[in-house]
């Protein structure tokens, strides 16, 4: 099930641990679980997991610990997607959780003791990669885990980008799932983004992307930065990487102008590669043709 230019957004005050810094598992799920039900149109979780993923699915879940602890995909979430998978029927020996370094791993706290008896956790360290691949502006090596998946399910979360202005869905799979992202940050990451994402190691198995937008950090990043991180308690979801990243652009300058900042083009870093993903077809970068549902719970 695709829906270009479709995002679905779940909002929930409270939903966070005090402190501010983990959301409340209970909460996770629950707003987890509303989001694909919402973008899948079923009422039924198992049966909205369906609409992306198939038993005999082989399916990755990639997350995103750049930011490290306090600002990486958080656990909650990824163990309510390995859940859904599970009840959808995906056995849980056929379902990996990576990222690119163990570092990264340990900063979203996910652990096999927290997920269905089953589920590979593992990073590729810049080792378990494919053959040479190559790309208009480079070559590169894509991570097994990807490769050995048949969907890819993305957890990328919604921060600012020192090199590219932005970095969401698209980043999140593209230099989180190579060897060597460093020689695709050249300016301002595009078209290199849209290129890697373009190639059919991801686009083939690009299912569905959960936005973990409980924090989001909108200057000083991608690392955590702490006086510019804010609270959304929000869960997004899209099979459309572009819209979904459009979103999450708009937010960020929304954040910087509420904090008397420019937004991210006057600061001289326009996410650029999203309108070049558009025009590649790898989604919807046209905000006036992207749809928004929000969903609010109390």
């Amino acid at each position: 099930m695709t829906t270009p230019g479709r995002v679905v957004r779940v909002n929930k005050p409270g939903s966070l641990r005090p402190g501010g810094l983990y959301p409340k598992p209970d909460e996770a799920r629950t707003m987890v679980n509303r989001v694909v039900m919402e973008l899948s149109g079923r009422n039924d979780v198992a049966q909205a997991w369906r609409a992306f993923v198939h038993p005999n699915d082989r399916v990755a879940i990639k997350v995103n610990g750049l930011g490290l602890r306090n600002m990486a995909s958080n656990k909650e979430v990824v163990e309510a997607i390995a859940e859904g998978l599970v009840a959808a029927g995906v056995p849980a020996a056929q379902i990996t959780v990576y990222d690119q370094w163990d570092s990264f791993l340990a900063a979203t706290r996910v652990s096999p003791r927290g997920l269905p008896a089953g589920v590979r956790v593992m990073c590729h360290n810049g080792t378990r990669l494919s053959s040479e691949t190559r790309v208009a502006t480079g070559r590169t090596w894509y991570a097994q885990p990807l490769l050995e998946a048949t969907a890819v399910i993305g957890v990328p979360l919604v921060k600012d980008h020192s090199l590219c202005g932005f970095t969401g869905a698209l980043k999140n799979m593209t230099h989180g799932s190579i060897k060597n992202p460093e020689d695709f940050h050249r300016h301002l990451c595009s078209p290199q983004i849209a290129e890697l994402f373009s190639h059919e190691a991801i686009r083939s198995r690009s299912r569905l992307h959960i936005m973990d937008a409980f924090k989001a950090v909108y200057h000083g990043g991608p690392r955590d930065s702490p006086e510019h991180r804010v609270a959304l308690e929000a869960v997004m979801a899209s099979t459309d990487p572009v819209a979904l990243d459009r979103i999450g652009s708009d937010i960020v300058d929304q954040l910087r102008t509420q904090n008397r900042m420019g937004t991210l083009a006057a600061r001289g870093l326009p996410p650029r590669y999203i309108d070049v993903a558009g025009t590649m077809g790898l989604g919807v970068a046209d905000r006036a043709r992207i749809t928004v549902q929000t969903v609010n719970l109390t």
